[in-house]
Protein backbone atom coordinates (compact mmCIF):
# COMPACT_ATOMS: atom_id res chain seq x y z
CA UNK A 1 0.00 0.00 0.00
CA UNK A 2 1.27 3.62 -0.69
CA UNK A 3 0.37 5.00 2.82
CA UNK A 4 2.64 2.09 4.47
CA UNK A 5 6.57 2.74 4.44
CA UNK A 6 9.26 0.13 4.30
CA UNK A 7 11.38 -1.17 6.98
CA UNK A 8 14.12 -0.38 5.42
CA UNK A 9 13.11 3.20 4.48
CA UNK A 10 12.64 3.73 7.63
CA UNK A 11 15.71 2.47 8.67
CA UNK A 12 17.79 4.51 6.05
CA UNK A 13 16.05 7.69 7.57
CA UNK A 14 17.11 7.24 10.55
CA UNK A 15 20.94 6.46 9.68
CA UNK A 16 21.17 9.53 7.95
CA UNK A 17 19.75 11.28 10.28
CA UNK A 18 22.63 10.06 12.84
CA UNK A 19 25.15 12.77 11.67
CA UNK A 20 28.35 13.43 13.57
CA UNK A 21 26.76 17.32 14.03
CA UNK A 22 23.56 15.49 15.59
CA UNK A 23 26.19 13.26 17.77
CA UNK A 24 27.82 16.37 18.93
CA UNK A 25 24.62 18.40 19.98
CA UNK A 26 23.97 14.85 21.76
CA UNK A 27 27.05 14.44 23.63
CA UNK A 28 26.05 16.64 26.84
CA UNK A 29 22.38 14.94 27.18
CA UNK A 30 24.25 10.94 26.24
CA UNK A 31 26.82 11.69 28.88
CA UNK A 32 23.87 13.12 31.67
CA UNK A 33 22.00 9.92 31.21
CA UNK A 34 25.15 7.68 30.97
CA UNK A 35 26.36 9.87 34.31
CA UNK A 36 22.76 8.43 36.28
CA UNK A 37 22.66 4.87 34.57
CA UNK A 38 26.18 4.03 35.58
CA UNK A 39 27.63 6.32 38.64
CA UNK A 40 26.19 4.35 41.05
CA UNK A 41 26.91 0.55 40.10
CA UNK A 42 30.56 1.50 39.48
CA UNK A 43 30.89 3.15 42.70
CA UNK A 44 29.38 0.78 44.54
CA UNK A 45 31.92 -2.47 43.25
CA UNK A 46 33.21 -3.95 46.04
CA UNK A 47 36.83 -2.60 44.51
CA UNK A 48 35.59 1.27 45.01
CA UNK A 49 33.58 2.44 47.09
CA UNK A 50 31.45 -0.74 48.30
CA UNK A 51 28.12 1.52 49.15
CA UNK A 52 25.28 2.80 46.64
CA UNK A 53 24.31 6.16 48.90
CA UNK A 54 27.51 7.87 48.16
CA UNK A 55 26.28 8.11 44.69
CA UNK A 56 23.24 10.33 46.00
CA UNK A 57 25.51 12.98 47.14
CA UNK A 58 27.72 12.60 44.02
CA UNK A 59 24.33 13.55 42.01
CA UNK A 60 23.86 16.62 44.34
CA UNK A 61 27.24 18.12 44.22
CA UNK A 62 27.51 18.02 40.53
CA UNK A 63 24.40 19.70 40.13
CA UNK A 64 26.07 21.88 42.23
CA UNK A 65 29.52 22.36 40.81
CA UNK A 66 27.65 23.09 37.72
CA UNK A 67 25.60 25.75 38.88
CA UNK A 68 28.17 27.52 40.28
CA UNK A 69 30.31 27.30 36.56
CA UNK A 70 27.36 28.97 35.24
CA UNK A 71 28.97 32.22 37.10
CA UNK A 72 32.73 31.83 37.38
CA UNK A 73 33.19 29.60 33.65
CA UNK A 74 30.54 31.26 31.40
CA UNK A 75 30.11 34.43 33.31
CA UNK A 76 34.16 35.19 34.79
CA UNK A 77 32.24 36.27 37.89
CA UNK A 78 34.09 34.30 41.06
CA UNK A 79 31.59 34.28 44.03
CA UNK A 80 33.33 33.01 47.55
CA UNK A 81 29.94 32.54 49.03
CA UNK A 82 28.04 30.63 46.76
CA UNK A 83 27.37 28.23 49.60
CA UNK A 84 24.69 30.65 51.00
CA UNK A 85 22.33 29.20 48.36
CA UNK A 86 22.71 25.91 49.01
CA UNK A 87 21.83 26.51 52.34
CA UNK A 88 19.16 28.53 51.91
CA UNK A 89 17.53 25.74 49.76
CA UNK A 90 18.23 23.37 52.47
CA UNK A 91 16.65 25.72 55.56
CA UNK A 92 13.95 26.95 53.61
CA UNK A 93 13.02 23.60 53.22
CA UNK A 94 13.60 22.18 56.98
CA UNK A 95 11.41 25.37 58.22
CA UNK A 96 8.77 24.94 56.17
CA UNK A 97 8.58 21.33 56.45
CA UNK A 98 8.91 21.36 60.55
CA UNK A 99 8.35 25.17 61.82
CA UNK A 100 5.51 25.70 59.19
CA UNK A 101 3.83 22.49 58.31
CA UNK A 102 3.90 22.77 55.01
CA UNK A 103 3.37 20.32 51.95
CA UNK A 104 6.88 19.16 50.03
CA UNK A 105 6.30 21.02 47.13
CA UNK A 106 5.10 24.38 48.39
CA UNK A 107 8.41 24.19 50.67
CA UNK A 108 10.84 23.27 47.55
CA UNK A 109 9.12 26.41 46.22
CA UNK A 110 10.02 28.31 49.30
CA UNK A 111 13.40 27.21 49.47
CA UNK A 112 14.14 27.72 45.99
CA UNK A 113 12.13 30.98 45.47
CA UNK A 114 13.84 32.50 48.53
CA UNK A 115 17.36 31.82 46.95
CA UNK A 116 17.03 33.20 44.02
CA UNK A 117 15.25 36.64 45.23
CA UNK A 118 17.97 36.90 47.74
CA UNK A 119 20.17 35.85 44.30
CA UNK A 120 18.68 38.59 42.42
CA UNK A 121 18.92 41.72 44.78
CA UNK A 122 22.73 40.65 45.64
CA UNK A 123 23.37 40.43 42.17
CA UNK A 124 21.97 44.14 41.50
CA UNK A 125 24.41 45.40 44.23
CA UNK A 126 27.57 43.94 43.63
CA UNK A 127 27.78 42.53 39.92
CA UNK A 128 29.19 45.83 38.60
CA UNK A 129 31.51 46.38 41.67
CA UNK A 130 34.67 44.20 40.15
CA UNK A 131 36.06 41.37 40.44
CA UNK A 132 37.72 41.13 43.41
CA UNK A 133 34.56 43.60 45.33
CA UNK A 134 32.31 41.01 43.95
CA UNK A 135 34.28 38.05 45.41
CA UNK A 136 34.76 40.01 48.37
CA UNK A 137 30.67 40.66 48.68
CA UNK A 138 29.65 37.80 48.72
CA UNK A 139 31.45 36.06 50.90
CA UNK A 140 30.67 38.93 53.48
CA UNK A 141 26.44 38.53 52.79
CA UNK A 142 27.45 34.52 52.91
CA UNK A 143 28.73 35.16 56.40
CA UNK A 144 26.13 37.52 57.65
CA UNK A 145 23.60 34.46 56.41
CA UNK A 146 25.71 32.04 58.83
CA UNK A 147 25.66 34.04 61.43
CA UNK A 148 21.56 34.98 61.14
CA UNK A 149 21.13 31.15 60.91
CA UNK A 150 23.25 30.51 64.09
CA UNK A 151 21.63 33.13 65.94
CA UNK A 152 18.44 31.00 65.69
CA UNK A 153 16.11 34.04 65.86
CA UNK A 154 12.56 32.89 66.98
CA UNK A 155 13.61 29.13 66.95
CA UNK A 156 13.37 28.63 63.62
CA UNK A 157 16.87 27.28 62.52
CA UNK A 158 18.00 25.40 65.12
CA UNK A 159 21.25 27.22 65.88
CA UNK A 160 24.29 25.05 65.46
CA UNK A 161 22.87 21.85 65.79
CA UNK A 162 20.65 22.34 62.80
CA UNK A 163 17.26 21.09 61.79
CA UNK A 164 17.09 17.34 61.70
CA UNK A 165 14.32 14.90 60.89
CA UNK A 166 12.96 17.27 58.26
CA UNK A 167 11.68 14.61 55.82
CA UNK A 168 7.86 14.57 53.24
CA UNK A 169 5.45 11.89 54.20
CA UNK A 170 6.58 10.10 51.60
CA UNK A 171 10.14 9.49 51.75
CA UNK A 172 10.82 6.41 53.94
CA UNK A 173 13.81 5.00 55.67
CA UNK A 174 14.87 1.37 55.91
CA UNK A 175 18.36 0.69 57.23
CA UNK A 176 19.82 3.60 56.31
CA UNK A 177 18.26 3.40 52.95
CA UNK A 178 15.95 5.69 51.67
CA UNK A 179 12.80 4.87 49.50
CA UNK A 180 10.12 6.88 48.03
CA UNK A 181 6.54 5.41 49.15
CA UNK A 182 3.51 6.87 47.33
CA UNK A 183 1.21 4.32 48.80
CA UNK A 184 0.64 2.08 45.45
CA UNK A 185 3.88 2.26 44.46
CA UNK A 186 7.87 2.36 46.32
CA UNK A 187 10.97 2.85 44.76
CA UNK A 188 14.67 4.00 46.03
CA UNK A 189 15.16 7.69 46.22
CA UNK A 190 17.91 7.09 43.97
CA UNK A 191 15.31 7.13 40.90
CA UNK A 192 13.72 10.26 42.18
CA UNK A 193 17.06 12.20 42.76
CA UNK A 194 18.40 11.06 39.49
CA UNK A 195 15.29 11.93 37.77
CA UNK A 196 15.41 15.77 39.40
CA UNK A 197 19.32 15.73 38.81
CA UNK A 198 18.93 15.20 34.94
CA UNK A 199 15.90 17.93 34.66
CA UNK A 200 18.35 20.38 36.39
CA UNK A 201 21.43 19.43 34.62
CA UNK A 202 19.30 19.83 30.82
CA UNK A 203 17.88 22.74 31.97
CA UNK A 204 21.38 24.34 32.95
CA UNK A 205 22.48 23.03 28.95
CA UNK A 206 19.79 24.47 26.97
CA UNK A 207 20.70 27.80 28.71
CA UNK A 208 23.83 28.04 28.55
CA UNK A 209 23.76 27.09 25.11
CA UNK A 210 20.87 29.70 24.72
CA UNK A 211 21.94 33.05 22.94
CA UNK A 212 21.65 34.42 26.88
CA UNK A 213 24.68 31.55 27.31
CA UNK A 214 26.30 32.69 24.33
CA UNK A 215 26.35 36.14 25.47
CA UNK A 216 27.54 35.42 29.06
CA UNK A 217 31.00 33.44 27.20
CA UNK A 218 31.21 36.90 25.26
CA UNK A 219 31.21 39.23 28.44
CA UNK A 220 33.80 36.71 29.88
CA UNK A 221 35.80 37.25 27.00
CA UNK A 222 35.76 40.93 26.15
CA UNK A 223 33.42 43.08 28.39
CA UNK A 224 34.10 46.22 26.93
CA UNK A 225 33.69 44.91 23.36
CA UNK A 226 30.17 43.65 24.48
CA UNK A 227 29.58 46.79 26.10
CA UNK A 228 30.48 48.73 22.64
CA UNK A 229 28.09 46.70 20.88
CA UNK A 230 25.17 48.09 22.79
CA UNK A 231 25.22 44.63 25.32
CA UNK A 232 23.34 45.58 28.87
CA UNK A 233 26.46 43.43 30.43
CA UNK A 234 25.20 44.32 34.06
CA UNK A 235 21.73 42.51 33.00
CA UNK A 236 23.02 39.81 31.90
CA UNK A 237 25.42 39.13 34.86
CA UNK A 238 22.53 39.78 37.65
CA UNK A 239 20.30 37.65 35.65
CA UNK A 240 23.58 35.11 35.61
CA UNK A 241 23.66 35.32 39.15
CA UNK A 242 20.31 34.85 39.43
CA UNK A 243 20.13 31.50 37.47
CA UNK A 244 22.78 30.21 38.76
CA UNK A 245 21.50 30.83 42.94
CA UNK A 246 17.91 29.31 41.22
CA UNK A 247 19.63 25.93 40.24
CA UNK A 248 22.00 25.41 43.72
CA UNK A 249 19.01 26.32 45.38
CA UNK A 250 17.62 23.60 43.89
CA UNK A 251 20.54 21.20 45.08
CA UNK A 252 20.12 22.24 48.23
CA UNK A 253 16.61 21.20 47.95
CA UNK A 254 17.98 17.37 47.22
CA UNK A 255 20.62 17.69 49.71
CA UNK A 256 17.86 18.26 52.35
CA UNK A 257 16.25 15.05 51.98
CA UNK A 258 19.29 13.50 51.12
CA UNK A 259 20.53 14.73 54.50
CA UNK A 260 17.34 14.37 56.44
CA UNK A 261 17.60 17.86 57.48
CA UNK A 262 19.97 21.13 57.17
CA UNK A 263 22.65 22.33 58.94
CA UNK A 264 24.90 25.13 59.50
CA UNK A 265 27.89 22.88 56.95
CA UNK A 266 25.65 23.63 54.10
CA UNK A 267 26.13 27.81 55.16
CA UNK A 268 30.21 27.45 55.79
CA UNK A 269 32.78 29.20 53.92
CA UNK A 270 34.50 25.77 53.35
CA UNK A 271 31.72 24.66 51.07
CA UNK A 272 31.99 27.98 49.06
CA UNK A 273 35.93 26.61 48.89
CA UNK A 274 35.31 22.93 48.24
CA UNK A 275 32.64 23.87 45.20
CA UNK A 276 35.12 26.70 43.81
CA UNK A 277 38.04 23.77 43.85
CA UNK A 278 35.48 21.02 42.40
CA UNK A 279 35.28 23.51 39.37
CA UNK A 280 38.29 24.37 39.09
CA UNK A 281 39.84 20.80 39.39
CA UNK A 282 37.07 19.85 37.18
CA UNK A 283 37.80 22.45 34.00
CA UNK A 284 36.16 25.45 33.68
CA UNK A 285 35.67 25.69 29.63
CA UNK A 286 33.47 22.65 29.60
CA UNK A 287 29.79 22.10 30.78
CA UNK A 288 30.28 18.96 32.26
CA UNK A 289 34.10 19.84 33.82
CA UNK A 290 32.88 20.81 37.12
CA UNK A 291 30.39 17.34 37.25
CA UNK A 292 33.84 15.58 37.01
CA UNK A 293 35.68 17.81 39.58
CA UNK A 294 33.13 17.05 42.08
CA UNK A 295 33.11 13.46 41.01
CA UNK A 296 36.93 13.20 41.65
CA UNK A 297 36.82 14.97 44.86
CA UNK A 298 33.85 12.94 46.47
CA UNK A 299 36.13 9.89 45.27
CA UNK A 300 38.79 10.58 46.34
CA UNK A 301 37.54 11.76 49.77
CA UNK A 302 36.10 8.43 50.62
CA UNK A 303 38.16 5.82 48.78
CA UNK A 304 41.67 7.50 50.01
CA UNK A 305 40.21 7.56 53.91
CA UNK A 306 39.34 3.89 53.76
CA UNK A 307 41.77 2.74 51.47
CA UNK A 308 44.37 0.68 54.33
CA UNK A 309 46.40 -1.77 52.19
CA UNK A 310 47.65 -2.22 48.53
CA UNK A 311 47.89 -5.75 47.24
CA UNK A 312 49.92 -6.75 44.17
CA UNK A 313 49.10 -7.57 41.31
CA UNK A 314 45.36 -8.39 42.65
CA UNK A 315 44.13 -9.43 46.52
CA UNK A 316 43.72 -13.34 44.92
CA UNK A 317 47.24 -13.70 44.73
CA UNK A 318 49.22 -11.46 47.10
CA UNK A 319 52.64 -11.28 45.95
CA UNK A 320 53.09 -7.63 47.59
CA UNK A 321 51.71 -5.97 50.41
CA UNK A 322 52.09 -2.06 51.14
CA UNK A 323 50.15 -0.68 54.18
CA UNK A 324 48.86 2.64 53.18
CA UNK A 325 47.02 3.86 55.83
CA UNK A 326 48.91 6.21 57.50
CA UNK A 327 50.00 7.97 54.30
CA UNK A 328 46.34 8.29 52.92
CA UNK A 329 45.00 9.54 55.72
CA UNK A 330 46.39 12.93 54.20
CA UNK A 331 44.03 12.78 51.10
CA UNK A 332 43.73 16.07 50.18
CA UNK A 333 47.31 16.76 49.95
CA UNK A 334 47.30 14.00 46.48
CA UNK A 335 44.49 15.38 45.59
CA UNK A 336 46.13 18.77 46.00
CA UNK A 337 48.83 17.98 43.66
CA UNK A 338 46.46 16.93 41.26
CA UNK A 339 45.01 20.29 41.36
CA UNK A 340 48.17 22.11 40.94
CA UNK A 341 49.08 19.76 38.24
CA UNK A 342 45.79 20.04 36.74
CA UNK A 343 46.18 24.30 36.93
CA UNK A 344 49.60 24.38 35.76
CA UNK A 345 49.19 22.27 32.53
CA UNK A 346 45.45 23.56 31.30
CA UNK A 347 44.37 26.19 33.73
CA UNK A 348 40.59 26.24 32.13
CA UNK A 349 40.77 22.59 30.93
CA UNK A 350 41.08 20.91 34.31
CA UNK A 351 40.84 17.03 34.56
CA UNK A 352 37.70 16.73 32.17
CA UNK A 353 40.10 18.93 29.39
CA UNK A 354 43.23 16.40 30.03
CA UNK A 355 40.81 13.08 29.83
CA UNK A 356 39.22 14.96 26.74
CA UNK A 357 42.56 15.88 24.82
CA UNK A 358 44.12 12.30 25.79
CA UNK A 359 41.01 10.00 24.55
CA UNK A 360 41.34 12.99 21.03
CA UNK A 361 45.04 11.95 20.80
CA UNK A 362 44.51 8.34 21.08
CA UNK A 363 41.60 8.46 18.69
CA UNK A 364 44.01 10.38 15.93
CA UNK A 365 46.26 8.02 16.51
CA UNK A 366 44.82 4.91 16.29
CA UNK A 367 42.61 6.55 12.73
CA UNK A 368 45.66 7.86 11.38
CA UNK A 369 47.00 4.30 11.38
CA UNK A 370 43.86 2.94 9.50
CA UNK A 371 44.17 5.39 6.72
Amino acid sequence: MSGQRSPNSLVTRVINAVTPESITKLQVPLGLIAIVVFIRPVVSHPALLGYEQIANTILIWMLFAVSFNLLIGYSGLLSFGHSMFLGIGTYGVAISLVRLDLPFILAAVVGVAAATTLGYLLGRLTVEKGEIYFAMLTLAFAQSVYFIVNQNYGGLTGGSTGISGALPTWIESYRGVMYVSLGWVSFDWYYLLAAVFLFGMLALWQLVRSPFGRTLAALRENEQLARAVGIDTKRYKVWAFTFSAAFTSLAGVLLEINNQGATLQNLSITTSGDIILMTILGGTNYFLGPAAGAFVWLFAEDFLTEFETLVLPVSEFPLVTIELSGVLAYWQFFLGLLFVVAVLVAPREGVWGLFRGGIERVYDRLNGDRT
